[in-house]
């Protein structure tokens, strides 16, 4: 069935955003295995992100941990057919990460995160490397040695761009408003939106409403809510720009929002204009839902022929 894909957008008018061209990003995280019935594909939200920011040309370090395995070997094999360098891939004991993914009737995905993983394990490297952006989730801060690295990573004055990526049961208010409270962009879903609101006991009338307290609360610069078939919407201090979804055939909705957080970073960090960093940030997420796998290649005429 058809569907579309957008976003809402706050921008806080208390705080700068950034001018300066930045190329340097790292993305920190999972990298894993997503297993469907009858076949296993490489997933995981950071892993995505960094993939579909070298295909737009980005230059993009992964930082992330793989057991030492078959699957940890695949994956390696994968990220430098990606072109990604696998300099800052940790190996440790634990298993290579796997997700169980079953997929609705209308492919909606769920998820059941298998652990302990290797990734969960990720130490702080000898010699990080030199970046101006940091991309990083709350899936990953699951385990302690994980979020440990992560936190000393954030203390580094960059651009912090949250992928808030709920996994039931991994869901812990302390950890999550910790990172809130360092992102300058974070990126959700609508759920996960409710979620947040809802941690303090208080729930609002609107989506609006709750997209105000969560930017609010956590002094965040740019909110960015995934809204799924509703489309998208902009809000500046006194602007409001509505992006349509763009409509597609969907064959999975996997990788489809770490796409367009690709775009939205693309765009943002190239100064393009909001109004046009919103729509082909959508327009990239909705091309891949149209696609098998997390990662399909991004061809410019079929982007170009998607329509609201």
């Amino acid at each position: 069935m058809p569907n579309s894909y957008g976003i809402i957008i706050f921008i806080n008018p208390n705080k700068s955003t950034v001018n300066k061209l930045v190329s340097k990003i790292l993305c920190y995280g999972e990298m894993l295995w997503d297993v469907f019935p009858g076949k296993a594909v490489p997933g995981g939200a950071p892993m995505n992100v960094a993939i579909g920011l070298k295909k737009l040309g980005a230059d993009v370090s992964f930082l992330s941990s793989c057991g030492h395995d078959k699957r940890g070997e695949e994956l390696l094999k994968y990220l430098e057919d990606s072109d990604i360098s696998t300099k800052y891939i940790q190996r440790n004991d634990y298993p290579t990460g796997i997700v169980k993914v079953e997929l609705s009737e209308d492919n909606k995905a769920t998820f059941e995160i298998l652990f302990p993983a290797a990734w969960d394990y990720i130490r702080k490297p000898d010699n990080i490397p030199a970046f101006e952006v940091i991309v990083f989730g709350s899936l990953a801060c699951r385990h302690t040695s994980s979020f440990d690295t992560l936190k000393i990573l954030l203390e580094n004055k960059t651009l912090k761009i949250c992928d808030v990526n709920f996994r039931p049961p991994y869901l812990d208010q302390a950890i999550v408003e910790l990172l809130l409270g360092k992102a300058d962009i974070v990126k959700m879903n609508r759920e996960e939106l409710s979620l947040v609101s809802g941690l303090n006991g208080t729930r609002q009338e609107t989506l609006e409403e709750e997209a105000e307290l969560v930017f609010n609360k956590y002094n965040i610069r740019i909110l960015c809510v995934t809204l799924g078939a509703q489309g998208a919407f902009l809000m500046t201090g006194h602007d409001r720009i509505y992006q349509k979804g763009f409509r597609v055939n969907t064959v999975d909705t996997v990788g489809a929002g770490d796409a367009f957080l690709a775009g939205f970073i693309h765009y943002y960090l190239n100064n393009k204009p909001l109004k046009e960093t919103l729509e082909f940030a959508c327009r990239l997420g909705a091309y891949v839902a149209s696609r098998e796998g997390a990662n399909p290649p991004f061809h410019k005429d079929s982007l170009d022929k998607l329509r609201t």
